[in-house]
């Protein structure tokens, strides 16, 4: 039996490891680097026509490419990310705090940028109402009642960008 535990958790570690190979992530699983897709050197991406759709793709960490799909919102024509910790194991807001250089992906396209965490408490607040109309989350639900934080992304000139 130890011997069967021991081999599921090698899989899995195993299994991770190679996720960090891949372009991106996979799904709902986290990935390495994005690769694919043409980097635009837009000085101030528009975008609401760059094709933000339910998700994006956001690199975090360059030192050690980590890549995840999650929620977009654009809100008075900035970029915005939330990270809600209803998955307490969430670990790439923190290394955006440590690094805000970030890449995002989104319709084929890759962007470099930087993420600036939101705090102000009007923001906060328009921005969960934007998240909840795009995603139809119910005003009451347990998303409503998350701990979220929201991370404004902007566009990062290719001097700022850290080599790969």
């Amino acid at each position: 039996m130890a011997g069967c535990v021991a081999l599921l958790a090698l899989a899995a570690l195993s299994g991770l490891f190679l996720l960090r190979l891949h372009d991106g992530p996979l799904g709902p699983l986290p990935g390495g680097v994005l690769v694919a897709g043409p980097l635009s050197e837009e000085p101030r991406p528009h975008w609401e026509g760059a094709g933000i759709g339910d998700t994006i793709e956001l690199e975090v960490r360059p030192r050690a490419p980590w890549s995840v799909t999650t929620w977009a919102v654009v809100y008075a024509g900035n970029l915005y990310v939330a990270a809600d910790f209803l998955n307490p194991v969430k670990r790439w807001p923190y290394f955006v705090l440590e690094d805000p250089a970030v890449e995002v992906r989104a319709a084929g396209r890759r962007y470099r940028c930087s993420a600036t965490r939101v705090e102000d408490p009007s923001l906060v607040a328009a921005l969960r109402e934007a998240f909840a109309r795009k995603y139809r989350l119910s005003p009451d639900g347990l998303a409503a009642h998350a701990r979220v934080w929201f991370f404004r992304l902007e566009a990062r000139p290719a001097a700022q960008t850290p080599a790969r």
